[in-house]
């Protein structure tokens, strides 16, 4: 049996396999689908990511950015170390790839994601495609305006917009809250 290998990339072929994975990674570039890959983004949004290094693993059809890796789309933006996006199956780079390929992302942290007047941290994220949902864990802080919110692991929803913060780790278990009168917009 043929063992898989990693491979590192030449430029002008990472050039092209990005030129060819974008329309996977970026649902804006995908004809006929909505939604972006962070929260509050649409199709229409540009998916920007900046990182120190990419590394595309073939046999495992996924992309690993590290290095002080930012990503913006639409509204929102994600900071990390690391982030490592999942591909479903191997297609033919560039022929009907579509945000459909992306099966999951990690995020290593910290892990900072900002979303219109809201600020998400933690020590680990992730994007499952299935689910459609966000999780935050590790040291979760939600913020809005002065309004903070303190857990252990946050889940978002993508499809109902609706969060649940779970308590546990360096919070004793519980979720603390503090809300500041006038201080969120309407």
């Amino acid at each position: 049996m043929k063992k898989a290998m990693n491979r590192h990339i030449p430029t002008a072929v990472f050039a092209a396999l990005l030129l060819a994975a974008a329309p996977a990674i970026n649902p804006a570039l995908a004809k006929g689908r909505s939604g972006g890959i962070l929260p509050g983004a649409t199709a229409k949004d540009p998916l920007n990511i900046d990182a120190g290094k990419l590394d595309f693993f073939d046999q495992e059809q996924k992309l690993v950015y590290s290095g002080s890796v930012i990503v913006t789309n639409g509204p929102s933006t994600l900071k990390a170390t690391r982030i490592t996006i999942f591909l479903e199956g191997k297609g033919a780079a560039g022929a009907g790839t579509s945000n459909d390929r992306v099966r999951h992302i990690d995020a290593d942290g910290p892990v900072t994601l900002v979303s219109k007047d809201q600020i998400g941290t933690g020590d680990r994220g992730s994007y499952d495609k299935g689910e459609n949902k966000v999780y935050l864990t590790g040291n979760v802080t939600l913020t809005q305006g002065e309004n903070v919110v303190k857990g252990e692991r946050l889940v978002y929803d993508v499809t109902s917009g609706v969060a649940t913060v779970q308590g546990g780790g360096s919070q004793g278990g519980r979720v603390r809250s503090t809300f500041t009168p006038g201080s969120a917009k309407p």
